[in-house]
């Protein structure tokens, strides 16, 4: 009796052992699983980078840089975007918004830059046009979008004008106004705030430099010079990659540093739209 109770003692030990084993060996294979994909990730990430020939800033190892291909060490335009993660929740806005205020002042305000919101500017203004003496483009909030629409926009005021985009690979390209004999000519104010960024800011840049009777009021201005690629991955998330900067007139790129308003004028961001909205207050005084 007491020989078959070793017996019995020792083949539950032999079973917990091979099952200890085998779940040994079955997290072992999932971590070198986990690892593989890591690692082949990271070479996805890399070949995006090398492919519009981004450059690690000076004295940065890339495996570092690139640790599990969140490029959170790269720059603050240059991030991966987890895809897997549920999107905040934002108020849908229509592009562009559009009335006439005091009776004879466009008011033009542009939420984002869509490929079509050049057609819908056109659309919204154009039965405004007869009552308008001046007008007021409010840019604030607004993070940018195609620049192509921007331009296309800008167009429609200016007679010069132009925008060179400089590829860290090194080619080049320039948007320049086009001289026609239908542009729109009112007096023009600019709202600009902290959240203006990228394409509003080519506007704001291309008005400033190119329209003699544009005034700007506000803040700062965000400060995006860059414009980005955006490289889908094989696992559904998407790398946000900086591979190029560019430049408005003769001016410097100004990433990272923003536009300076001709008058600056702080207020509180939920101000915005309301009674107590004195940025917009001080463009209708402008204009009389």
């Amino acid at each position: 009796m007491k020989g078959i109770k070793q017996i019995l003692i020792c083949s539950v030990c032999l079973a917990a052992g091979v099952a200890a084993g085998m779940g040994g060996m079955y997290g072992l294979q999932r971590k070198n699983i986990r690892f593989a994909k890591d690692n082949s990730l990271l070479m996805e990430v890399q070949e995006q980078l090398d492919d519009v020939g981004k450059e690690l800033p000076d004295g940065m190892e890339r495996d570092k840089a690139v640790a599990k291909g969140y490029l959170t060490q790269f720059d603050r335009f240059t991030y991966y975007k987890d895809n897997s993660e549920p999107a905040e929740e934002q108020e849908v806005k229509e592009d562009v918004e559009a009335e006439i205020m005091n009776g004879n002042v466009l008011y033009l305000k542009i939420n984002g830059f869509l490929e079509t919101t050049h057609i819908s500017v056109q659309e919204k203004i154009e039965p405004l046009l007869p009552k308008a003496k001046s007008m007021i483009i409010d840019l604030r909030n607004n993070k940018g979008g195609v620049t192509t629409a921007e331009n296309e926009i800008s167009n429609m005021f200016l007679d010069s004008g132009i925008v060179n985009c400089y590829y860290y690979n090194g080619e080049e390209f320039s948007y320049k106004m086009r001289d026609t004999n239908d542009k729109i000519k009112l007096p023009t104010v600019i709202l600009v705030n902290g959240n203006t960024a990228s394409s509003s800011e080519i506007m704001t840049a291309l008005f400033m430099q190119n329209h003699g009777d544009t005034t700007v009021v506000g803040t700062q201005t965000f400060g995006k010079g860059v414009f980005q690629d955006i490289r889908k991955l094989s696992n559904g998330d998407e790398i946000m990659i900086a591979n190029g900067y560019y430049t408005v007139g003769d001016w410097e790129c100004y990433n990272e540093v923003g536009i300076t308003p001709d008058i600056v004028l702080e207020m509180d961001e939920s101000l915005i739209g309301t009674f107590s909205d004195t940025q917009l207050k001080k463009a209708l005084e402008i204009l009389g």
